[in-house]
């Protein structure tokens, strides 16, 4: 299966324009919401994906990322859900918590059904 993750470049930033999708503990709700995913970076060390989201209802533009974890043999998990190879446009209901320094941190990832 081939990964819908893109690599960064110079150009593609100014057409996705990822710098629109803030990350901060201000700016990424905690809880459990609905969010479509819009596109997916590697990050620079290749070693995280971070996620580009539009919440449903009030069409805020969210970032989160993904990490590798040994654990999971490799995987990049948000749940059961292996983030590497969702289509761009799918409805993910995202849980959200503060990790131990408050930052957002994504916990667990579901495919919500399309109407």
């Amino acid at each position: 299966m081939k990964t819908t993750v893109f690599e960064l470049t110079p150009d593609l930033e100014v057409e996705l324009e990822p710098k629109n999708y803030p990350y901060g503990k201000e700016d990424v709700p905690l809880g459990t919401y609905t969010a479509k995913l819009d596109f997916m970076l590697w990050s620079k060390s290749g070693l995280t994906i971070n996620c580009f989201f539009t919440l449903e209802d009030s069409h805020r533009k969210i970032s989160l990322s993904v990490y590798r974890k040994a654990a999971n043999q490799g995987r990049y998990l948000a749940g059961e859900i292996e983030v590497r190879y969702l289509p761009f446009g799918t409805l993910l209901e995202l849980t959200v918590e503060a990790n131990a320094l408050g930052k957002p941190r994504l916990t667990n990832m579901v495919m919500k059904k399309q109407q």
